[in-house]
């Protein structure tokens, strides 16, 4: 990983919880205190187990966000992209983290120490509750999904998974934004490699799907949440 130098004033991401802030004048001390450098595609920079390092917000890029099940297998929690935080489930309550990150492009990664972020949010009110507005958030997400998952058959897990990517990711040029193996996919979905190859097999055959190699594109949107019924979209958590 090579470290750089990224302004937080300088910032695009205007969803960025850190760039909301950074004008504060009790906020601007910390923002010195920053490390960002870039993650090249693939590297994993977050490892379950390890002691906890502070919270990483993406500057630039694209990550997913995973755990190991009892068989050692992954389980993709989230996917995560510019503006957006990693890391958070383990910060201020851990000693070490409970997910892997790896990036899935070249990805540019701003991290601040626990004890940095701590003091930074005694310091600024203000951000400390956005902080708790965003865990609240994340919580209320991850019991939805707990309990909508379980309710789905296996093609209702591709398309709903295919739909998360498609709304996180956007699409252009009849594909989604991001080209993810069928693995990513299947560890998303929780379900086999070869039950994922199986229904986009049929969603392309079905003319809900386009396919080129890794690149899938949804062809009809409409039609496409109409495989899913009444049941709720996949809320990230």
């Amino acid at each position: 990983m090579h470290k750089i130098t990224v302004e937080c004033t300088a910032c695009n991401n205007e969803n960025c919880l850190i760039k909301k802030h950074c004008y504060s004048e009790a906020v601007q001390p910390y923002l010195k205190l920053k490390n960002t450098f870039k993650c090249n595609k693939g590297l994993q920079f977050i490892l379950e187990g390890a002691p906890v390092n502070g919270l990483y917000f993406i500057y630039r890029g694209d990550v997913k966000v995973y755990k190991h099940t009892a068989n050692m297998d992954s389980q993709i929690i989230r996917f995560v992209k510019e503006g957006e935080i990693v890391g958070h489930r383990g910060f201020g309550t851990n000693f070490v983290y409970d997910i892997s990150a790896s990036a899935l492009s070249d990805t540019y990664l701003c991290n601040f120490s626990t004890d940095v972020l701590i003091e930074m949010l005694h310091k600024e009110p203000p951000l400390m509750f956005d902080f708790m507005l965003f865990y609240a958030d994340q919580l209320q997400k991850s019991e939805a999904n707990a309990k909508l998952f379980g309710q789905m058959s296996v093609r209702e897990k591709v398309v709903n998974g295919l739909l998360f990517i498609y709304r996180k990711f956007g699409q252009s040029e009849g594909y989604i934004n991001i080209v993810l193996s069928r693995k990513d996919i299947a560890d998303f979905a929780g379900i086999s490699i070869d039950q994922v190859i199986r229904v986009i097999s049929a969603l392309k055959k079905e003319g809900l799907l386009v396919v080129s190699g890794k690149k899938l594109g949804i062809a009809n949107l409409t039609r496409f949440e109409a495989e899913l019924g009444d049941t709720h979209h996949f809320l990230e958590g």
